[in-house]
């Protein structure tokens, strides 16, 4: 050892002891099983030795093995040796910190530095060997050469014999530590297009400490490694990074770097200076698209979120806002759906055309990232990748079956399960979804029932907080302020951008919040803590206000269940959303009003029968409560007639002529309906295949082969 480590290694141990006593002593006290490394931060050895924190960065490699030496040599209370413990340094700072592509490879090869990003891929653990044990097969001499994970070496001649082998690998006397290939990317809120990444190796106990999905800093040194070109060895190299320290980032998104002069804007409009400061962002969020003021809002909140509540029995509650778009083409539903992609904080975009299964949620693959190729990878998608923000759907009617089926698990329990070769883990998906769909037929038919018309199965419609209809439906003096607004944007902007200021006589709306104090305002407010009831007073409103509403047709067995408990829950997620947008720590009578109104209005929106009744089953199960009714009359009807036809085929214009006559004798049990709704009751079962379809139209049969 020169003269220069000799002076490091009594400088690290002096800092050890004088800053790290106690965490050493923890650490013999825990060491191996427990804990293997110490970890110390940049700062504190700066404040020691500046000279000695800029060694460690500029040579990382000879900084940590004199840091670990002097660790080994520190006097212990506890009669054990810290053989193998490691030191890691962490918390660089901005100055020696990028994300994956943020840097140049070439000037930083070698240094020290921190990564941050998202864990986009990761390998199971496996055993890496760094020292193998060589046993000649001629002498039975025993050799032991280093490993590094840049390639595997052999011995050259026996140490014994002098003769070049045969050799083999004497796994007992091999010396092996569990290694994980990770692959860390760019967030999606900083990347332009898929995001940069990189391969990062990680060792020890350092393995299995960041999963899928996960926002971390990882603390290391980059390397090179040269490409090879059908067998040869080429002029590029590529970078991956050697990790020596990992951290958990467990806010919802980056750290923000946002000026005081931004912050003190934020709390004047929280405050109230621009007026209702939902009201306000709501205006904010797009103003070139002509009203829907209540789902701009909403989606503002859903963006920022409710409260995700823990219990003792380990049981959660899901605090994200999910929002539906239900619209004809045309009525800025997409608009809307970029609009939170662009604005939110930690959102990954999804189109329904061509979306997978392994892309939304996440999947195991085989490829060749691991370390032998061909290796099991887990693989994040989006839903994982927007772990704590928003994954905006547009075209969920055009999106496979299979993958709408696969959103049902992380939207409810907020979490998916991978079990596929050999990889078993649980990867959280706290993440909210807006979605926008057009209707089956592609536009709202007035003479066809709700349910019937929405293109994906209830059980999904059933997992948003709200569900809100955009239609299309001519109206002059509205078709007359949507055109003027249209054109009045329009030309606005293309005047501003000519000559920098609007035009008096075609002026286009600004937005009372900048898209960038938005979205700042809205990542703060998602780091607010969890707020509470007000008072008493204020969960008893809500709680009155919901038995009111289940008692809107007196609990009569006969009558639709107007609201389900989902709907409470949704009031309570909105509710707490919009204190948080507040800043506020209380939930006050004016956010749950602001809640209750808004699932209101998505209730009435989609949640009513064909005779204007709230029915909460459209959204269970697809079927309102009347539309229940008549079915059951229908199938009385097909079963009544169909002993007097061959093989139970009952002709359509029999089953409608039954019911004419029922009607005109006065029977208690036909309904006030016209042959029609008789008609398109019919169909309605055929569709589900309750009955069959034998021929077409009015002159087609009809064999019951639902429940009897």
């Amino acid at each position: 050892m020169s003269h220069a480590d000799r002076q490091s290694l009594d400088e690290f141990r002096t800092f050890l002891g004088r800053y790290y006593g106690d965490e050493i002593a923890r650490l013999a006290q825990r060491y191996p099983q427990e804990q293997r490394s110490l970890t110390i931060t940049y700062d504190d050895l700066y404040q020691f030795d500046p000279t000695l924190a800029e060694q460690y960065v500029d040579h990382p490699r000879d900084s940590r093995e004199i840091a670990e030496e002097a660790l080994r040599t520190i006097d212990l209370p506890v009669d054990v040796s810290l053989g193998s413990a490691h030191v890691r340094l962490h918390g660089l700072g901005e100055t020696h910190t990028w994300m994956p592509g943020e840097y140049s490879p070439t000037d930083q090869v070698g240094e020290y530095r921190a990564l941050e990003g998202e864990i986009s891929r990761a390998t199971e653990v496996y055993p890496r060997i760094v020292e193998a044990a060589f046993e000649c097969q001629r002498c039975g001499t025993m050799t032991y050469i280093p490993q590094s994970s840049s390639g595997f070496r052999e011995p050259h001649e026996c140490h014994g014999c002098e003769r070049q082998g045969p050799f083999r690998i004497d796994n007992d006397q091999s010396e092996f530590v569990d290694a994980q290939k990770l692959e860390l990317k760019q967030p999606p809120e900083h990347a332009e297009g898929d995001g940069e990444t990189i391969e990062v190796d990680v060792e020890d106990d350092l393995c299995g400490t960041a999963e899928v999905g996960d926002r971390v800093v990882i603390s290391g040194h980059l390397h090179m490694r040269q490409q090879e070109l059908r067998g040869e060895k080429s002029a590029r190299f590529e970078q991956w990074f050697e990790a020596h320290h990992i951290a958990i980032d467990e806010t919802d998104h980056r750290e923000l770097d946002i000026d005081q002069e931004t912050r003190e804007r934020i709390r004047e409009l929280v405050d109230g200076a621009e007026g209702d400061p939902l009201v306000v962002a709501g205006e904010s969020l797009t103003p070139q698209i002509y009203g829907y003021e209540t789902i701009k809002q909403m989606l503002v909140l859903s963006m920022v979120g409710g409260s995700h509540v823990a219990y003792p029995s380990d049981d959660t509650d899901r605090g994200t806002v999910h929002v539906l778009l239900l619209g004809d083409p045309g009525t800025s539903k997409s608009k809307l759906i970029d609009r939170v992609e662009s604005v939110g904080w930690r959102t990954v975009g999804v189109s329904g055309k061509g979306a997978t299964v392994a892309g939304v949620t996440a999947t195991a693959t085989q490829d060749e990232f691991g370390p032998g190729g061909s290796e099991w990878t887990l693989k994040a998608g989006a839903m994982v990748r927007a772990h704590r923000g928003t994954v905006p759907i547009d075209e969920l009617d055009d999106m496979p079956s299979d993958v709408r089926d696969a959103l049902l698990e992380p939207m409810s329990k907020q979490h998916i399960f991978v079990t596929k070769g050999g990889i078993n883990t649980k990867l959280q998906t706290r993440t909210t979804v807006v979605a926008a769909s057009n209707p089956r037929h592609g536009r709202f038919d007035e003479y066809e029932s709700l349910p019937d018309q929405v293109p994906f199965d209830s059980n999904l419609v059933s997992r948003f907080d709200l569900v809100f209809l955009l239609t299309d439906q001519p109206k002059e003096d509205r078709d007359r302020q949507i055109s003027e607004h249209i054109l009045q944007q329009r030309d606005g902007a293309k005047r501003v951008d000519r000559s920098g200021t609007a035009v008096s006589d075609t002026e286009m709306e600004e937005p009372p919040v900048e898209p960038d104090v938005l979205r700042a305002w809205i990542a703060l407010a998602k780091r607010q803590p969890d707020p509470v009831f007000e008072d008493e007073s204020v969960l008893q409103k809500i709680r009155d206000q919901f038995t009111e509403l289940r008692g809107l047709y007196d609990y009569d067995d006969d009558s639709p269940v107007p609201v389900t408990f989902r709907q409470l829950e949704s009031i309570v997620r909105i509710a707490e959303a919009a204190a948080r947008f507040e800043f506020s720590e209380v939930i006050t009578e004016r956010h749950a009003r602001i809640a209750t109104e808004a699932v209101g209005e998505s209730m009435r929106d989609f949640q009513t029968d064909a005779d204007g009744n709230l029915d909460a089953d459209v959204v269970e199960t697809g079927t309102s409560f009347s539309q229940r009714d008549r079915i059951d009359y229908v199938r009385d009807l097909i079963l009544e007639l169909e002993d007097n036809y061959p093989q139970g085929r009952v002709p359509r214009q029999d089953i409608v002529g039954l019911h004419d006559e029922k009607r005109a004798d006065d029977d208690a049990d036909a309904p006030d309906i016209s042959g029609e709704t008789i008609q398109e009751t019919i169909d309605h079962v055929q569709k589900q295949g309750a009955a069959t379809r034998e021929g077409d139209g009015w002159d087609g049969d009809v064999r019951w082969l639902g429940f009897q």
